[in-house]
């Protein structure tokens, strides 16, 4: 029996290559409460994205938000339906869903996605604005 041990060289281009036109950035940041209110506040084509249970949004919601359950069957599906162009500024209680749900975005091809740390519940100890739905 014979063994044959095989070599891979790899080579490295020490120049950078040129890429002609514009390159899309990529941004996935996980940002305290106050960043992301100034990012909010200042960004264009916003949306914000409360990943909580509906229980959950009965405690009060960011205004604007639209709300798609992290934990509901289809998640996936309704992320995939959304404009990856957009800025996405996305929350649930404490952080965990949230940065979860950034991290599928990023991997989906989502050019701007903020996840707010400490989730709503950082947001609503600060007295930052929020909104309570109707009963």
């Amino acid at each position: 029996m014979s063994l044959f041990l095989g070599i891979i060289v790899l080579s490295c281009d020490s120049k950078p290559k040129q890429v002609e036109g514009d390159i899309p950035q990529y941004v996935s940041a996980t940002l305290p409460v106050e960043r992301f209110q100034q990012k909010l506040d200042s960004a264009k084509n916003a949306v914000v994205l409360d990943v909580r249970t509906p229980e959950e949004l009965e405690g009060g919601y960011i205004k604007g938000a639209i709300n798609i359950d992290f934990n509901a069957k289809g998640f996936r599906e309704k992320m995939e339906r959304l404009d990856r162009d957009a800025t996405y500024f996305v929350y649930c209680a404490s952080g965990k869903r949230s940065r979860k749900a950034a991290d599928m975005m990023e991997g989906m091809g989502f050019k701007r996605v903020y996840d707010l740390e400490g989730g709503f519940t950082d947001w609503d100890s600060k007295g930052l604005p929020s909104l309570r739905p109707p009963h």
